[in-house]
């Protein structure tokens, strides 16, 4: 690293629905950032205009020679839709250089500055992390944000498996009562839209053998349970309202009226519980059965369906042994509604920023121990 270049240090967790962000610099204040996971690229002669103005997280875009980049809401006006299904690792690179943009021109970054960037991703999507380091690390050394200025970062990246966050917020809640959590087995069960991915930690170190991201997503359970009971794919973002809320009356536009989606709530989260039984059956209930394990859920399907998975683990007599991720997270909920206006209308933001918040919290742990070693 440059010893004369601000240092910036910044936590991604890629998630499909949007990028969430932690990011400050060496001696400044922590800032939560959120970003939409659209990537667009053109042929710059290709694109007519540009609309200037705005947060530069919401017009994020920079040029690589001839190549036009937009990320999050800039990316929405050439795509028809966000793919669930796409590997978070196939425009990490992208979006990563779109948020350090962003940032820098937020912050008032000269040209040249060093990055320590920490990235959640998919345990079983970690196998890309050179691919992605090198791509990344190409794309740094020179890119012009909004056609302005145009930086070169000094990278030092690391990659952690998606769940470690939420490892790193329980460990710290563990201690707070004076218990290890190298005394117990942690099972963190990230449920997510895409996929469902499972860290078992043992004695503090993940055990690779029974973590896995080969279990089902909600979205698939979801779009069959709505097409069943009749919900038609424009409705669709009007029943996730309604299974996030708990209120089945949501107006629909469609219909131009109020809605009832009871059946519908009711079918999906039977499907998605159904899905996930299996799942929970060969590898996470027997091991709470031995009185040996604590389980944390998380994702946004949790989130979702916290009381249909609240009275699925009640009902077996672990309701002692289960954690929602987002509870007891009162630091992170004032931060993310005191910097994000975005969190008026996405009211389960911080919910969703907490394993990107716990990868942020290990990232300032981490280098501030180099510091002192140094």
């Amino acid at each position: 690293m440059n010893s004369h270049a601000p240092t910036l240090l910044l936590a991604c967790d890629l998630g499909k629905s949007g990028g969430k962000f932690f990011y400050k610099l060496l001696h400044g204040q922590t800032h939560a950032l959120w970003m939409e996971a659209e990537v667009a690229q053109r042929e710059a002669a290709g694109v007519e205009s540009i609309s200037p103005g705005g947060r530069p997280q919401d017009c994020a875009w920079y040029r690589n020679g001839e190549v036009l980049t937009f990320v999050g809401k800039a990316a929405q006006r050439f795509l028809d839709y966000n793919s669930f299904k796409e590997d978070k690792s196939l425009k990490a690179p992208e979006r990563i250089v779109g948020t350090l943009g962003a940032i820098a021109k937020t912050e008032g970054l000269p040209s040249r500055f060093d990055a320590v960037v920490w990235v959640l991703l998919p345990i079983n999507e970690l196998f890309t992390r050179q691919q992605i380091a090198s791509r990344l690390t190409t794309l740094a050394q020179g890119f012009r944000f909004q056609d302005e200025v145009e930086y070169r970062v000094g990278l030092t990246l690391s990659f952690r498996p998606e769940g470690y966050g939420i490892y790193v917020q329980r460990k710290a809640q563990l201690q707070q009562t004076g218990v290890s959590i190298a005394q117990r087995t942690t099972w963190i069960e990230m449920l997510g839209h895409r996929n469902g991915t499972q860290l078992a930690f043992e004695t503090g170190t993940l055990n690779s053998a029974k973590s896995t991201s080969k279990f089902p997503g909600f979205w698939e359970s979801f779009e069959k349970a709505a097409n069943a009971a009749g919900v038609s794919v424009t409705e669709y973002d009007v029943l996730l309202r309604a299974l996030e809320t708990g209120q089945a009356q949501q107006y629909s536009v469609a219909k131009g009226t109020a809605v009832d989606f009871s059946t519908a709530i009711a079918q999906v989260e039977a499907a998605y519980l159904a899905s996930l039984e299996s799942h929970f059956t060969d590898h996470l209930l027997p091991s709470l059965a031995t009185g040996k394990g604590d389980v944390v859920l998380a994702g946004g399907a949790a989130y979702l369906m916290r009381e249909p998975l609240r009275q699925f683990f009640e009902e077996r007599g672990f309701a002692s042994r289960l954690t929602f991720a987002w509870e007891h997270q009162e630091a992170l909920t004032q931060l993310v509604k005191a910097q994000l206006p975005e969190a008026v209308e996405l009211p389960s933001l911080p919910m969703r920023m907490t394993d990107g918040f716990g990868l942020f919290q290990a990232l300032l742990g981490d280098f501030n121990r180099l510091r002192v070693g140094a």
